[in-house]
């Protein structure tokens, strides 16, 4: 675990390869990001194990409070197996209706809304009517997060997350011209 607010709980879950986590279970709504490209092998308990392929960028929502599940996940790759578990703790309650951003939905439910990010992006910047955000780097080497109140920026690394609370006002910059960047934004609603 990484990050733990009252809105949610990231778990930052890597596996080298050939590795195998131990069972374990899902019983609160979770969004993943898939951060790496990865062949993996799961096995719900007392199933047989199923092939898979990850791939970076890839957002998926599971609803594991009415469907709990008890597994393990095995990386089968030659390279490293790499998401992000976000547990959905609380949704947030905001004095603003909500308003979709100007970006590329990546899925859109009832709980949460995910975003994808390039630089051609950046020249958007989020007001602060809006909630809870995690920002994570699936491609590209930085991305600055510039909070336009403060005047401070905060780098966000390939590979590494940042939480960015409700009502901030803020954009987002690549330090490096011309590199490929793919930035997953999360709301939750």
């Amino acid at each position: 675990m990484v990050v733990e607010n009252q809105y949610f709980r990231l778990l930052d879950v890597k596996l080298k390869p050939g590795d195998t986590t131990q069972f374990h279970i899902h019983s609160t709504p979770s969004v993943f990001i898939q951060l790496t490209n990865t062949r993996v092998s799961s096995q719900l308990k007392d199933q047989q194990w199923k092939n898979d392929i990850n791939t970076a960028g890839n957002v998926i929502y599971k609803d594991y409070a009415k469907d709990s599940i008890i597994h393990r996940v095995t990386n089968c790759d030659t390279g490293p197996f790499h998401v992000s578990d976000m547990e959905l703790l609380s949704p947030y309650v905001s004095k603003f209706t909500f308003h979709q951003l100007p970006y590329k939905v990546l899925l859109d439910n009832e709980k949460i809304i995910a975003y994808q990010l390039d630089t051609t992006s950046f020249i958007e910047s989020v007001n602060s009517a809006h909630g809870p955000m995690l920002a994570e780097l699936v491609k590209g080497g930085e991305v600055m997060y510039n909070d336009i109140v403060t005047k401070k920026s905060i780098s966000i690394k390939g590979g590494k997350y940042l939480y960015i609370p409700p009502g901030n006002t803020f954009r987002f910059s690549s330090p490096i011209k011309n590199e490929e960047i793919d930035l997953v934004l999360i709301e939750i609603k």
